[in-house]
């Protein structure tokens, strides 16, 4: 894959957070050499669309995130 230079601003988006079995299931699939099932931990927090549409374009393993409350809201805050 052709790397792609860095944006010149961050961006944001919500995406729903996941029940641990929902998402246990989804990434359990064997989807062949490309997606091979990834295992969930319980101190794991999944979130996204099951059936696709909006995400990061990129995650790269270990990036970092961030769980807290900002007014009253809970959101995770992660650099993929």
């Amino acid at each position: 894959a052709e790397a792609l230079p860095a944006p010149r601003r961050l961006r944001q988006l919500e995406v729903p957070v996941l029940a641990l079995g929902l998402c246990r299931r989804l990434y359990g699939t064997d989807l062949g050499q490309a997606l091979p099932p990834r295992p969930i931990q319980d101190d794991m927090i999944c979130a996204g669309h099951p059936r696709g549409g909006k995400d990061t374009c990129k995650v790269t393993p270990g990036s970092s995130g961030s769980l807290g409350s900002l007014g009253g809201h809970w959101g995770v805050i992660g650099v993929t």
